[in-house]
């Protein structure tokens, strides 16, 4: 009757398992199996790659970095039979579990994939064993069984893994297909990153001023996106792990401690950390060619979730994201010439248009400030020097009006010779006394031609939106007012009471 049972008891044992289920599960069902027909008061599991120890039962004692005596691993390995030992000072495999728990005997089972040794399972009993040959065989049968079990669990999690990688991939190449928005894609791709790792801590850094502005600088203003905010810094591709990135054109992989002095820490996307905290990370390119873009850059506290990525599905991952950003690159550039003055490089009236009308709506600009200027006898200077001297004109100005207002004013080329400067968050007084400066410094300068230098000047109207005035009424005044400092003899301001 206990033959049968036993027998019994191991055959529903091996068909509740497939490969399907947790390591955790099938070291449970092993303990469970084992506890019915042996003295077992704790089993174990210890796998030679990864150097870890899963325990059954569980307990607050438990810690997957106790090591196993090193003195007998080597006996483990080379014996692929069952093992069974008397504890006492001169057998020790578990020392911090064997003081717990006092045990009698260990069983030791060595595992193996073929010929490969991957590790062993072990159980702890409370009495001295004496096994019967059955007994016997079917702890060797239970060893070979969860050798089988245990490596198509692993197989069936990397085809997981490896499907979820597949489907990740699908989806970010439909995106780069279907997104021309810069910010959109950047948090997409973050959360494609964390549904892919399971890690909050990732980040995106791009460098803007290659990306946008075509400016392939050593030192490059660059954007860093992270699940929590998005912030500015510059970078030196000089130094650091950029230059490494720069020259090698492939991910950087390793170990870290997070201090102030790493440079790594600057795109670490978590305020809250801890100095001297382990990391694992990743920092992967993102290339164009020859040229290095920006980098995903992947943190993992846990040091695990990175050893299950496959490097060449990262690689992957970020080349379909370099394409997106190409894209959205060119979008951003188009956009720009369909609301750009093509001579002088300012918006154009269509977006000045717009964009005012947006502003009004919004009380947080508030106060907003309107200067509308317009060349002094620009008709003759068309006649005396030719329209090319004109365009020379218009887009020196230009250069003037950029270099002395503020990155969220908007300079725009209004029509003809007549430019509009929109103020947001600026009251009349300062607004007057920005006008009265480019009066003067336009004054002061004078425009290089050939032979001689020629003298400019320009009129202007300043006035500050009220809330009872239309978007048209508020042109409509400043305009008036441009036209009253022509009246006025020209080259000065005329500003709203």
């Amino acid at each position: 009757m206990v033959v049968k049972n036993l027998i019994e008891d191991f055959l529903e044992f091996c068909l509740s398992l497939d490969a399907s289920v947790s390591k955790e599960f099938i070291m449970d069902s092993i303990h469970n199996f084992a506890v019915n027909h042996f003295p077992i008061i704790r089993s174990g599991l210890f796998l030679e790659k990864e150097k870890k120890l899963t325990i059954i039962p569980r307990n607050n004692f438990y810690t997957s970095e106790m090591p196993p005596e090193r003195y007998l691993l080597k006996e483990i390995k080379a014996n692929r039979g069952l093992i069974i030992e008397e504890l006492n000072n001169e057998y020790k495999l578990f020392p911090g579990l064997e003081e717990q728990d006092n045990p009698s005997d260990i069983l030791i089972l060595p595992l193996y994939d073929g010929a490969d040794y991957i590790g062993f399972l072990f159980f702890y009993t409370g009495t001295v064993v004496e096994l019967n040959n059955l007994e016997e065989s079917v702890l060797l049968l239970t060893g070979k069984f969860f050798s089988i079990i245990l490596n198509k669990n692993i197989l069936y999690n990397k085809m997981e893994q490896r499907l979820a990688e597949l489907l990740t991939l699908q989806n970010v190449s439909d995106f780069v297909n279907s997104t021309l928005d810069f910010e959109k894609l950047l948090d997409i791709t973050l959360d494609a990153i964390v549904g892919l790792i399971g890690l909050r801590s990732c980040s995106i850094t791009v460098f803007i001023d290659k990306l946008f502005d075509d400016v392939f600088s050593r030192k490059q203003k660059a954007l860093i996106a992270s699940m929590e905010n998005k912030k500015e810094i510059v970078i030196d591709l000089n130094k650091g792990i950029y230059k490494k990135l720069a020259s090698k054109r492939s991910l950087i992989s390793g170990m870290v401690e997070i201090n102030d002095g790493d440079d790594i820490f600057s795109f670490f996307p978590s305020k809250e950390i801890s100095n001297n905290t382990r990391y694992q990370y990743i920092v992967l390119p993102i290339n164009k060619g020859n040229e290095l873009y920006g980098s995903i850059n992947i943190f993992d506290p846990t040091l695990e979730h990175l050893n299950n990525i496959q490097h060449n599905f990262l690689e992957s991952f970020v080349n379909q994201f370099s394409i997106a950003l190409q894209n959205a690159k060119l979008y951003r550039k188009q956009e720009e010439m369909a609301n750009k003055d093509g001579l002088t490089g300012l918006f154009n009236h269509g977006y000045f248009q717009n964009r005012l009308s947006l502003l009004l709506n919004e009380k947080s600009k508030w106060p907003i400030s309107l200067l509308l200027l317009d060349i002094d006898d620009f008709k003759k200077v068309n006649d005396q020097y030719g329209h090319l001297i004109g365009d020379k004109v218009l887009k020196e100005l230009a250069v003037i009006f950029k270099k002395y207002t503020r990155d969220g004013d908007l300079v725009a080329r209004y029509g003809g010779e007549e430019f509009a400067i929109l103020l947001p968050e600026t009251d009349l007084a300062k607004a007057d006394a920005l006008a009265n400066r480019l009066v003067k410094i336009i004054d002061n300068n004078k425009i290089k031609l050939d032979n001689e230098r020629l003298h400019i000047t320009v009129s202007m109207g300043v006035a500050e939106y009220t809330p009872d005035q239309s978007k048209e009424y508020f042109i409509d005044t400043v305009d008036q007012l441009l036209y009253q400092a022509k009246d006025n003899g020209k080259n000065r301001v005329e500003t709203a009471e």
